[in-house]
Order: structure tokens, then C-alpha cells, then sequence
């Protein structure tokens, strides 16, 4: 619980509301979050491409290679 006699000695002023609503959009100078490592990123992307450029091509190699039965009932 907050004292009364405390609130009144502490304003809120215009650049303290600025500030904070600077830090929170990320365009404050104070704390600025870069990208930590871009390698790691780049690196998901090129083995998820990978992954899946190896996935259609197994199935397309999956589709040649397979038997295809065809049961005529009479």
C-alpha cells in the first residue's frame, strides 16, 4: 500500500509519461535491443529450405519408384 502524503511529493510529469512510452515502442536510447545473433537465424532458415526441398523430392523419387496394382473385378 502506498502512503498518501508520499504521492503528492511525487508527480507524474509529461517527460517521465514520454520515457516510458518510448521504452515500450523501443524507440528509446536507453536500452536498445539488437539483433543478438543473426548467424542462428539465417543458419534455421537455410536448413529448414534444405529440409524441405529434400522432403518434396523424396516424395517425387517415392512416386517413380513405386508399384502401382490395379485389381478389375469382372
Amino acid at each position: 500500500m502506498t502512503n498518501r502524503s508520499s504521492e503528492s511529493d511525487s508527480r507524474i510529469t509529461s517527460d517521465d509519461l514520454q520515457e516510458r512510452f518510448s521504452r515500450l515502442t523501443g524507440e528509446s536510447d536507453e536500452n536498445p535491443a539488437p539483433m543478438q545473433r543473426p548467424g542462428i537465424v539465417a543458419g534455421a532458415v537455410l536448413i529448414s529450405g534444405m529440409l524441405v526441398i529434400a522432403f518434396l523430392l523424396g516424395r517425387r523419387l517415392g512416386n517413380k519408384r513405386s508399384t502401382f496394382v490395379e485389381i478389375v473385378r469382372v
